[in-house]
C-alpha cells in the first residue's frame, strides 16, 4: 500500500464514509474532464449525485491515482491502461465521435470486444439500417474522423487498388502490430503490380518515421504519399491497410474491404494479414468473403450493443447500472 496524504477535502469525503467514484484520467485528458468538455461525465454526473457519490478525478500514473486504486471506491480509468478491478471500469471515445468504451478490462484492443463473437442473425435488421444509414452519412457528409482532416476534394481521387493508414506502434510494447508500416506498404506496392497505393502517414507521425514512409514512396513511382481526407481516401480505394487504427473502422462506414495488420477488436469485420505472403495473398485475391458483408448490422451490434451513447435518453441510468452491476452495490 502506498502511504500518500490526501488533499483535505478528499480526505474528508473519506472521514465521513462517502461513497466515491474516482475518475483516473491520462495526463491529455484530465483537465478536460475537471473542466466538463465530455459529455460523458457531464452527462453522468447528476445521477450520480442523486445516488450519493462524489466525483474526484486524478491523474492517471501519479501517485495520488495509484494509491487510490488501491482502496475501496469505485473507479474509472479513462485512458489506455488495461486492468481487471472488481470495482473498476474502462471509458474512451470509441472509434465514431459520440459513442464511448464502457468496459470491464480495457479499451480498443485491450477491449472486451476483441473476445466477443459478432452474430448477424441476432441484430434486428431495420434498427441496423436506420442506425447505420444516420451514422454513416453524418460521419461521411461531414468529414468527421478521430483527428481533423483536410477539406474534401471536389473531384473523386484517381482510384487505387488501396490504401495503407499509417500509425505509430512498430516500437509499441506489448507488441500489437503482426506487419510494421514498412512491410505494409512494401508489400501493397508488390501486389498493386503497377497499380497505385496510396499512403496516409498519421496527424501525429514521429518525424524519424515519417522520413522512412517518404524514402518508401520516393522508391516506388505507384506510391502516391498524400494526406488528402481519410473519405476521399477510402472511397477511391478498392481496399484499406491498417494496423488497427480508427480509419480503419471508418472504412467500415464506406463499407469497404478492411485488411487489418496488428491485433484489432473491429477485426469481426476485417481479413488480419499475419505475414507479408497472407497481405499480398489477400489483396490479389479481393477478398471476395466480403462481398455480402453486414456492415449494417456489425457498426450497429459493435457501436449501439456494446458502446454507450453520452446523447441517448437513457445513456446515464444505464451506465450507473453497469457501475452498480461491477460493483455489486
Amino acid at each position: 500500500m502506498k502511504h500518500v496524504t490526501l488533499p483535505q477535502d478528499l480526505a474528508d469525503y473519506t472521514a465521513e464514509g462517502q461513497r466515491l467514484l474516482v475518475v483516473h484520467a491520462e495526463d491529455g485528458w484530465v483537465e478536460g474532464v475537471r473542466e466538463g468538455q465530455y459529455d460523458f461525465f457531464t452527462r453522468l454526473a447528476p445521477t450520480l449525485r442523486a445516488a450519493g457519490v462524489a466525483t474526484v478525478v486524478a491523474t492517471l500514473d501519479t501517485t495520488m491515482s495509484d494509491a487510490l486504486l488501491e482502496q475501496n471506491h469505485l473507479h474509472i480509468i479513462f485512458g489506455n491502461r488495461p486492468r481487471y478491478g472488481e470495482k473498476l471500469m474502462h471509458v474512451s471515445p470509441s472509434y465514431v465521435w459520440g459513442f464511448w468504451y464502457l468496459d470491464e478490462v480495457g479499451i480498443n484492443i485491450n477491449s472486451t470486444m476483441r473476445m466477443r463473437h459478432f452474430r448477424p442473425d441476432g441484430v434486428d435488421w431495420g434498427h441496423a439500417e436506420w442506425f447505420y444509414n444516420g451514422v454513416a452519412n453524418h460521419m461521411i457528409a461531414e468529414n468527421m474522423s478521430r483527428f481533423e482532416q483536410p477539406e474534401r476534394v471536389t473531384s473523386p481521387l484517381n482510384p487505387a487498388q488501396s490504401v495503407v493508414f499509417c500509425q505509430d506502434i512498430d516500437d509499441r510494447w506489448p507488441r500489437e502490430h503482426f506487419l510494421t508500416t514498412e512491410e505494409m506498404i512494401r508489400n501493397a506496392g508488390r501486389a498493386a503490380q503497377g497499380g497505385t497505393v496510396y499512403v496516409k502517414p498519421h496527424p501525429y507521425q514521429r518525424a524519424e518515421t515519417l522520413e522512412k514512409i517518404e524514402e518508401q514512396a520516393n522508391g516506388d513511382p505507384n506510391i502516391i504519399l498524400t494526406d488528402a481526407s481519410v473519405h476521399d481516401l477510402i472511397d477511391a480505394s478498392d481496399v484499406v491497410i491498417t494496423q488497427n487504427s480508427a480509419a480503419g473502422f471508418e472504412a467500415l462506414l464506406h463499407k469497404k474491404k478492411v485488411i487489418t495488420c496488428a491485433r484489432s477488436d473491429y477485426h469481426h469485420a476485417t481479413a488480419t494479414a499475419r505475414s507479408e505472403q497472407e497481405l499480398r495473398e489477400m489483396l490479389r485475391s479481393g477478398l471476395p468473403q466480403f462481398n455480402d458483408f453486414p456492415y449494417e448490422k456489425y457498426l450497429y451490434w459493435f457501436l449501439s450493443d456494446h458502446c454507450v451513447e453520452p446523447q441517448r435518453w437513457d445513456f446515464a441510468e444505464t451506465v450507473w447500472d453497469r457501475i452498480r452491476d461491477k460493483a455489486m452495490i
